[in-house]
């Protein structure tokens, strides 16, 4: 009985200075790039209610932003020409063909530089992404859930990490201008492991979508290796307790 307490007692300090290890990996965590030089990502407008977006935000919601000339079945396409770090920012340099139905891309529309700070809790608070649609950012640092985490978003913003990172935004009624959007629209914005924007959704009361974007080819997501470690460390505790009620 005195071996099997001991056993017990001994794997969960284990357990605790492991646990203790890790938060301090993480809270040190230096944030990155995920994207790469000649990286070229496509999202699918899989479904977009052009009538429905027309009441929402007014005729021309899609003539600037991310969301120009976007419509259902179209395709964009960013290239990464550059990725830059610096002390104290993470930038791309990323031509983009804007939404179109044919395969041929052709000539780019435009060329941007985004940037982002790589300290994420030095931006003011209730810092907004963006104050054009979508409201969520196509790409951030990685990790992006602890990225996410860390910056001071405004109350239209929750961090989800529990899953996969997600950001979530809830626009009310009349707060970009009057009447403007007509009534509460929501976003769920999920990211991969590389901090590209897997799925974006925005929708009304009801769960009714009115635009759907996906990334093409969906990655696999692959399950953490801290996970896995921890997984790993239980079950070898279990085995030991086990092994020591045989003996």
């Amino acid at each position: 009985m005195k071996i099997k307490k001991r056993a017990i007692y001994t794997s969960i300090i284990l357990l605790f200075f492991f646990m203790l290890s890790f938060s301090s990996n993480v809270i040190a965590f230096e944030y990155q790039n995920g994207i790469k030089t000649n990286d070229e990502l496509i999202w699918n407008c899989l479904l977009c209610d052009d009538n429905k977006m027309d009441a929402l935000f007014g005729e021309f919601w899609n003539e600037a932003g991310i969301f120009e000339n976007l419509s259902v079945n179209k395709r964009m396409k960013w290239s990464v020409n550059m990725v830059e770090e610096n002390s104290t920012t993470l930038s791309a340099l990323i031509s983009i063909w804007m939404w179109r139905f044919e395969d041929n891309w052709g000539t780019p529309d435009n060329s941007s530089k985004f940037s982002y700070l790589k300290n994420p809790s030095l931006y003011p608070n209730s810092f907004n992404f963006t104050v054009l649609l979508p409201f969520i950012p196509f790409w951030l640092p990685v990790p992006v859930g602890e990225y996410l985490g860390e910056v001071p978003l405004g109350d239209i913003y929750d961090v989800d990490n529990r899953v996969l990172p997600t950001l979530n935004v809830q626009i009310i009624k009349d707060s970009i201008h009057p009447n403007e959007p007509t009534e509460t629209v929501y976003i769920i914005a999920i990211y991969n492991s590389n901090g590209i924007l897997s799925s974006f959704k925005l929708y009304t009361h009801g769960n009714i979508v009115v635009v759907d974007i996906s990334l093409e080819s969906f990655p696999i997501f692959v399950i953490p290796s801290t996970i896995v470690l921890i997984l790993t460390f239980v079950c070898s505790i279990v085995l030991y307790v086990k092994k020591k009620r045989i003996h």
